[in-house]
């Protein structure tokens, strides 16, 4: 992988080359992290109050790894030391409130990004256009039906149709949030409002392209991004840049 070197011994890091239509998806294996290495220093103090809350320590350590590759991944492709990275909020569509989809502060770089980890896994992801990603362990075959019932009538059909209706349940489900985390209204819209299947038993939503992220047996995982299927790469994070080796990017 094209790398940058140590960030955060470099103030004058030169940013990832430009692409004017590109999705990076990166993959990181939080298990390959050694908690008492990861490098915390980089993360804000809401950030670290938000990691103190966790009650169990796995639950904590899959937070912090997951934010400082959201740090590391941006810094990277900004060319700034990853504890400078700025984050806001923009307004909701739903109400207008600063609960929307999180953006960069302090920045003109055209550049956005989404954020997800679940189970082992993690997902960032960063396009030139509004982007969402979702990775979600594939649940028990009767949590997939129960939830099922709330999706959109095709995603029902496409998911009773499966051999295995988990793993169809899981795939609709990491594209439904990829879109809805896209749009910056999360879970707050309908669950049944749109298509977000892979059969294409119905339109997918206008302007948006939806990808599946290849990741470990077990999971799924899902990118959205607005307008036509940009250069897209997925990237495994090697968990040394959790531990402070921007290097390892290399």
């Amino acid at each position: 992988m094209p790398g940058a070197g140590d960030l955060r011994e470099a103030p004058g890091a030169v940013a990832a080359p430009p692409r004017s239509s590109f999705l990076d998806v990166w993959v990181l294996a939080v298990s390959g992290v050694r908690p008492e290495r990861a490098d915390v220093a980089v993360l804000d103090e809401r950030e670290r109050e938000r990691a103190a809350k966790f009650v169990r320590d796995v639950d904590r350590h899959s937070y912090l790894s997951a934010h400082i590759a959201l740090r590391y991944v941006l810094s990277r492709q900004l060319g700034l030391p990853p504890e400078r990275v700025a984050f806001l909020r923009e307004a909701c569509p739903n109400c207008g409130a600063p609960h929307g989809r999180p953006a960069l502060a302090g920045t003109d770089q055209p550049v956005q990004f989404s954020l997800s980890h679940g189970g082992d896994l993690v997902l960032v992801g960063v396009a030139a256009a509004p982007v969402g990603v979702d990775v979600e362990q594939v649940p028990e075959p009767q949590v997939a039906a129960d939830l099922s019932a709330r999706l959109h009538p095709a995603e029902q059909r496409e998911i009773a149709a499966a051999p295995r209706l988990e793993v169809a349940f899981a795939q609709v489900w990491t594209r439904k949030e990829a879109y809805l985390k896209g749009i910056g209204t999360g879970l707050s819209r309908g669950l049944s409002a749109d298509y977000l299947g892979a059969t294409g038993l119905a339109p997918l939503p206008d302007g948006w392209s939806v990808l599946d992220v290849p990741v470990a047996a077990g999971y799924s995982g899902a990118a959205a991004v607005a307008g036509t299927t940009p250069d897209t790469r997925v990237l495994d994070l090697p968990p040394a840049v959790i531990e402070g080796d921007a290097g390892a990017f290399d």
